[in-house]
């Protein structure tokens, strides 16, 4: 259900005593009179924060349900964690023509340093994902790739997102003890510019890195899946542990479309990273199986972009900060494009859910932009 249906129906309750308590009395009935249907009318009159935060819900409205309606100060009623609701988008994908690969995986760092601290049945299953996107990718013969990571050991200028516009880009995990797993990237940095400059003319803020060493984020990803070594790429970075917004996210994948429709360049686009995913003490190695199911299913059925409706808290909680970096992807392309879950495994002794997902917009029956 829309989430403006839903915030607009509580807010009503909230405001009118009499409303709420002929709602708390027949749910249904009363939520039908405010455009409920009978499973949302349920669940706001259960309290559940997490199934509304699920639909976007603002967190101020959704803790009208779980503490004033109940009148319950603690907060206890909220069991049920994000689910999916089923919904389809109904969306026409309209995705630029010289868009022809996305896709998105983790950037897991134990793959390739330490692959045996996993079941080695998972970690087969994963690797003949990135093998099939590679062959995806090299299929769609790119002239460039645009890959979007985030910040785990680089410093850069600002807390914003970050273009490497350098020449060229190098690096290697000796982070992780592996100093032989190293990268060596040709850049494109006449393109990587064009994406600066249609960000800022969106007054976002966005840094032109003439250096981004290379670390676990792209180097996993791209020695898997880059069809050769002389591919030109453009490095993305996000900073989610200084700047955090979904929202953001979105319309910097927006203003990167701009740049990829005033090019005459064939353009691929990969996400990095996640799913589940934490680096807080105590919490690492923890998967979220449950709430990554609802980010993959909303993939799968063409609303993985309505994720950037989501409040910040309940992305960070369910440790999806990583999921930025696909919101970028999902802003070039547009609503209504259903991807295709190639791997996905909760493997807690490298630390998280990971995926491999093709966005098939080579199959798009759509009036491209």
């Amino acid at each position: 259900m829309d989430k403006k249906v839903l915030e607009a129906a509580i807010l009503k309750l909230g405001q009118t005593p009499e409303l709420l308590a002929r709602f708390k009395a027949d749910p249904a009935r009363v939520g039908a009179e405010l455009g409920l249907d009978a499973h949302w009318a349920d669940v706001i009159a259960r309290g559940e924060r997490n199934l509304l935060r699920s639909a976007g819900v603002n967190d101020g409205v959704t803790i009208l349900v779980s503490r004033w309606f109940q009148d319950d100060l603690s907060d206890s009623s909220s069991s049920e964690k994000f689910t999916f609701d089923g919904r389809a988008s109904t969306a026409v994908p309209d995705v630029p023509s010289n868009i022809v690969f996305a896709g998105g995986c983790s950037h897991v760092p134990d793959l390739l340093a330490r692959p045996e601290i996993d079941p080695p049945e998972a970690v087969e299953r994963l690797k003949a994902g990135y093998a099939k996107l590679r062959q995806a990718l090299e299929a769609a013969q790119p002239d460039l790739v645009v890959v979007t990571t985030d910040c785990h050991f680089q410093s850069f200028e600002t807390g914003a997102f970050v273009v490497g516009v350098g020449e060229a880009h190098q690096g290697s995990m000796d982070f992780f003890k592996r100093p032989d797993i190293d990268l060596k990237l040709r850049g494109a940095p006449d393109f990587a510019r064009r994406i600066v400059d249609s960000a800022r003319s969106s007054q976002l803020e966005v840094e032109a890195a003439p250096v981004v060493n290379l670390d676990h984020g792209l180097i996993v990803p791209l020695r898997q899946v880059l069809p050769r070594p002389d591919l030109p790429v453009v490095p993305i970075v996000t900073q989610p542990a200084r700047t955090f917004s979904p929202y953001g996210a979105r319309a910097f994948g927006q203003a990167m479309r701009r740049a990829i429709q005033a090019s005459d360049k064939r353009i691929a686009l990969l996400a990095t990273g996640g799913l589940s995913h934490w680096l807080d003490p105590g919490k690492f190695g923890g998967v979220d199986t449950v709430f990554d199911d609802y980010i993959l299913q909303m993939m799968r059925h063409g609303r993985g972009l309505d994720l950037a409706d989501l409040e910040p808290y309940p992305l960070l909680d369910h440790g999806q900060y990583e999921f930025l970096n696909w919101l970028i992807v999902l802003g070039a392309l547009g609503p209504g494009i259903r991807a295709e879950v190639y791997a996905y495994e909760p493997l807690q002794a490298s630390g998280g859910g990971w995926t491999v997902v093709n966005m098939n917009v080579d199959q798009l029956e759509a009036v491209h932009a």
